[in-house]
C-alpha cells in the first residue's frame, strides 16, 4: 500500500532557507561576486522563485577550453520533485537552464569553430548535465545541478549510456568481479586571466 502521506511530507517539504547551507547563503550575492563554489553570473526571481548559477574556477576537462557552471534555486529544495510545487520557480528554471545552455554553446562555438550539424565529434557543440537528488537523510543537500562541455574525460560514456554496455568488462582474480575501465577524472584550476574573461562573457551573455 502506498504511503501517501510520506509521499506529500517530500513534495510539500519545508524549503526555507537553512542556517547551516552554504548555498542558501550564496544566492545573496550580487552577480559577479565570489562565493565559496565559484562566481555569481546569473539570477532570476525573488526569494520564492528564484534561481542562481555560478562559475566553477575549476574543471574537470581540459582547463584550457571546458568550464562548469553550477545553477541552484534560492529555496533550500532537496529534490527535483519539489520543482512542481512552485509553478514560477519551475518557470525559472527553465528559462535559467536554457540560457546558460545557450550561453555556454556560444561561447564554445565562437571560440573553437565548432559547428551546427558537424560530421566529427571534434567539432561538435557537446553539452553534459549532471543533478542528481535522494530522500536518504545522509545525501540530502541543496539541489544543484552542473551543465558543462561533454567531451575528454567528462565525456566518457555514464551508465545510462547505452555505450558504457558496450565498454570491455574485466574480471578481478580473486573475487570474479565484474568491472569496466574508466579515464580517472581529475578537477584542476582554469588559469585566472581566462577564469575572469570566461566571468565577464556569460554575465554579459546572460543579460539578454
Amino acid at each position: 500500500m502506498k504511503d501517501f502521506n510520506e509521499i506529500d511530507k517530500l513534495f510539500n517539504e519545508d524549503a526555507s532557507p537553512r542556517a547551516d547551507c552554504n548555498l542558501c547563503k550564496e544566492w545573496k550575492y550580487e552577480i559577479g561576486q565570489k562565493t565559496g563554489y565559484g562566481t555569481i553570473i546569473y539570477k532570476i526571481g525573488n526569494p520564492k522563485n528564484g534561481w542562481f548559477a555560478a562559475l566553477s574556477p575549476k574543471t574537470g576537462g581540459n582547463p584550457k577550453i571546458d568550464f562548469t557552471i553550477q545553477l541552484m534555486p534560492f529555496y533550500h529544495l532537496t529534490h527535483f520533485s519539489q520543482i512542481e510545487s512552485y509553478l514560477e520557480l519551475a518557470k525559472n528554471y527553465g528559462i535559467a537552464f536554457s540560457k546558460i545552455c545557450r550561453a555556454m554553446t556560444t561561447i564554445l562555438m565562437q571560440d573553437e569553430g565548432l559547428k551546427a550539424n558537424s560530421e566529427k565529434r571534434e567539432l561538435s557543440a557537446s553539452i553534459g548535465i549532471y543533478g542528481k537528488s535522494t530522500t536518504w537523510k545522509e545525501k540530502k543537500e541543496h539541489l544543484h545541478i552542473k551543465i558543462f562541455p561533454f567531451r575528454g574525460n567528462i565525456g566518457q560514456p555514464y551508465t545510462v549510456d547505452s555505450s558504457f554496455g558496450k565498454k570491455e568488462v574485466f574480471k578481478e582474480t580473486n573475487t570474479g568481479k565484474e568491472f569496466v575501465k574508466m579515464d580517472p577524472v581529475k578537477k584542476v584550476a582554469i588559469e585566472a586571466d581566462r577564469f575572469d574573461q570566461l566571468t565577464r562573457k556569460l554575465i554579459a551573455s546572460l543579460k539578454n
